[in-house]
């Protein structure tokens, strides 16, 4: 099932793996969840929907920068992407949701499959480049800045609006 076209335009926010021991150890910018925190805010100012993606073992260790708010459900995954072991499409589904805007840490890890998900089952996708980190920056540079290896499949650019923190509030539809 792919998301539907009368759905494409409420954007949702999903925080990946916003977890401290995997922020301080997977991280190659420490300023990346102080990124991702303002982009959470904005998103919740915007009335976006927010989900927590997270390993299922790391549940209660989300990094407070990054608390999740009453409502906001923190979903326990067991592989990299958001989708593959959680009901996170169902309730996107449930929400209306036709756009994901996604930060987290690793770049080439959760953010890379999850955006590679999303984009195949029919959401169009955001990846706030400077909400999320690597623990290689090189691997974080050539996923979201097209510049590096503009002629490959490799980069996110190809499938998602490459954008800031700050940007964040203008997606709300």
């Amino acid at each position: 099932m792919t998301a539907s076209a009368e759905t494409k335009a409420l954007p949702a926010f999903l925080a990946l793996d916003f977890v401290t021991y995997i922020v301080e150890n997977y991280s190659h910018d420490p300023a990346v969840v102080h990124h991702a925190a303002r982009a959470l805010e904005s998103a919740r100012r915007a009335g976006m929907p927010v989900f927590h993606v997270v390993p299922g073992p790391m549940r209660e260790q989300i990094h407070e920068l990054m608390a999740p708010r009453h409502g906001e459900p923190v979903l326990a995954k067991t592989s990299f992407a958001a989708f593959a072991t959680t009901d996170l499409h169902e309730r996107l589904q449930a929400a209306g949701v036709g756009e994901v805007v996604i930060a987290g840490v690793a770049t080439s890890g959760t953010v890379l499959s999850t955006a590679r998900w999303a984009h195949d089952i029919g959401y169009r996708v955001s990846i706030c480049a400077d909400a999320c980190a690597d623990p290689d920056p090189q691997a974080h540079s050539a996923l979201v800045d097209e510049s590096i290896f503009p002629d490959s499949w490799l980069g996110l650019w190809r499938i998602a609006h490459i954008m800031q923190s700050g940007e964040v509030g203008d997606r709300s539809g």
